[in-house]
């Protein structure tokens, strides 16, 4: 993705705008999940979160967001409010891995890292914030 520092500018601009309004709306949370480049597996610290990691299945970075997911990855990819990780790493968004996942009841924090949890359960390497 290659743009102007004026277009990255005006996009975080809007985002700012976005997010004051979603706060004053109280707006629900979207879980999101972005598939990592299996190059992030070298990063110890990485490794060290997923001691159940089976070997061929994908490496994500679950987050959650007042943005629409899509927005939020490139957010990610520009190193607006960016993990280091969906930063340096991301590859595309992955919300198919979120089908089957329950978090009914749940609050935001604790739905996200039930997600997480959830996708370890399942050999996925997982990093959450």
């Amino acid at each position: 993705m290659s743009i102007t520092d004026e277009q990255r500018d005006l996009l975080i601009l809007g985002w700012r705008e976005q997010a004051r309004r979603a706060a004053k709306k109280h707006k629900p949370r979207n879980l999101y999940v972005i598939t990592l480049d299996p190059q992030v597996l070298w990063r110890r610290e990485f490794r060290q979160q997923n001691p159940g990691y089976l070997e061929g299945m994908p490496c994500v970075y679950v987050g959650m967001t007042i943005h629409e997911p899509g927005d939020r990855f490139q957010q990610h990819k520009l190193g607006y409010r960016s993990s280091k990780y969906p930063r340096l790493y991301g590859i595309e968004l992955a919300q198919e891995l979120i089908e089957g996942f329950d978090g009914t009841g749940l609050g935001d924090e604790q739905r996200e890292a039930a997600l997480a949890d959830w996708l370890r359960d399942q050999g996925i390497a997982v990093w959450q914030n």
